[in-house]
């Protein structure tokens, strides 16, 4: 007998009945932990199965027989922040050296702005119509806010597109200089008065937490430089006739050509209507961005969703042929994964891949100028709004 225990036939009623609650209550947390060491022992269990389960598919894919699916699994990890370091566990240094090398190869094609001939609005007849006419793409602005909103589906990922008409009402927006956070996008656009935009450029993540404050690369605001240049890949911006130029540009090459607004990451996916080879741009699966310009000057900002179950997410390859069908004559890639956002109307158009399904803080983004704004300009220049020059906060 357990030496705690009492001797019922010992104590009085009272006694026996107050022992028999004690022991009632004792055995009572002994079921409870039990229980409870039961659900920590099987929910143990799950993760190192799932732990086991995924290093063994992991091997698979990194170790298995398909070269392609060994470099597409690479390439994703090798895109996030988080899981760069898998590859790692079954590739040796040499193998994994050899797969980053193939990354972002560079485009070696000069840029030739003579492509893209701006669109001149002409007065409609009044006589004409059954309501908007499709464009030259086959296009129609129904509610003639100079904007077309699409819907993109592909083999593995959804997306959104959407179509300025008018270049000159792109330009590039960034968070508070010095501030230590980025901003979203939804308050980037509030910030500047903006309609919409998508993400821009790279951001140098010195506080390891994904915060978006620091520019990486050449940034360009309003004309003016916001960060000179390192780190980053290739280059995408605007120059003041409203051509997006893209390639890798010094900042020399920025102010000869005229730039005004341009951010930096990368790959080139489209130049001078050639799409980029798609051996120089291997890529995993996952969400993205990009812009591209059409030869009337249209402006397409793209976002694909990923990493979740409508949508896994797309390769650079996927980003350069939906520019293409859109009649892309230039086109780059910008900063995917949790970062990738598209906000248009007071409303977000993309999933957000972040953990808590929260966008991320940004250092910049591509914004859309309202009409009203585009009007202001015009009348405070004293020019058409095709000429209305870029006005930046601090």
């Amino acid at each position: 007998m357990n030496n705690n225990s009492k001797d019922l036939t010992e104590l009085t009623p009272e006694e026996q009945k107050a022992e028999r609650e004690r022991r009632r209550k004792k055995a009572k947390r002994k079921a409870r932990s039990r229980t409870i060491n039961r659900i920590f022992g099987f929910v143990l269990a799950t993760i190192i199965m799932a732990g086991l389960g995924g290093l063994g598919l992991e091997y698979v894919l990194l170790k298995g027989p398909s070269e392609t699916l060994r470099n597409t699994f690479a390439m994703t990890m090798f895109e996030t922040r988080r899981f760069t370091w898998i590859p790692n566990i079954f590739l040796t240094e040499e193998e994994v050296a050899e797969l980053r090398a193939t990354r972002n190869q560079h485009v070696e094609e000069d840029f030739d702005a003579s492509l893209i001939s701006l669109a001149v609005e002409e007065e409609e007849p009044a006589d004409t119509t059954d309501g908007p006419q499709p464009d030259a793409y086959g296009y129609i602005d129904e509610d003639g806010d100079g904007l077309i909103i699409e819907e993109i589906r592909g083999s593995g990922y959804v997306g959104t597109m959407i179509i300025v008409k008018d270049p000159h009402r792109v330009f590039v927006g960034a968070s508070p200089k010095n501030s230590g956070y980025g901003q979203t996008l939804e308050q980037m656009c509030e910030r500047y008065g903006a309609i919409g935009g998508i993400n821009g450029g790279a951001f140098v993540d010195v506080k390891g937490g994904g915060f978006g404050d620091k520019p990486d690369g050449l940034t360009i605001l309003g004309g003016e430089v916001r960060n000179e240049g390192y780190g980053a890949d290739a280059f995408v911006g605007l120059d003041k006739n409203g051509v997006l130029h893209v390639g890798y540009y010094t900042l020399a090459d920025v102010l000869a050509s005229d730039i005004t607004d341009g951010v930096s990451f990368g790959p080139v996916l489209i130049i001078n209507g050639n799409v980029t080879d798609s051996a120089k741009i291997p890529s995993g699966v996952n969400p993205r961005t990009a812009i591209g310009q059409r030869a009337d000057g249209a402006i397409l900002m793209l976002v694909i969703d990923g990493r979740q179950v409508h949508s896994i997410g797309a390769t650079y390859a996927d980003l350069a042929r939906i520019m293409a069908d859109h009649g892309a004559i230039n086109a780059c890639n910008l900063d995917g994964g949790s970062s990738s956002s598209m906000y248009c109307y007071g409303e977000y158009l993309n999933s957000s891949s972040s953990a808590n399904g929260v966008a991320r803080a940004l250092p910049d983004a591509f914004l859309i100028r309202s009409l009203e704004e585009m009007d202001a300009l015009a009348a405070q220049a004293g020019e058409s709004t095709d000429t209305a020059e870029t006005v930046t906060l601090p």
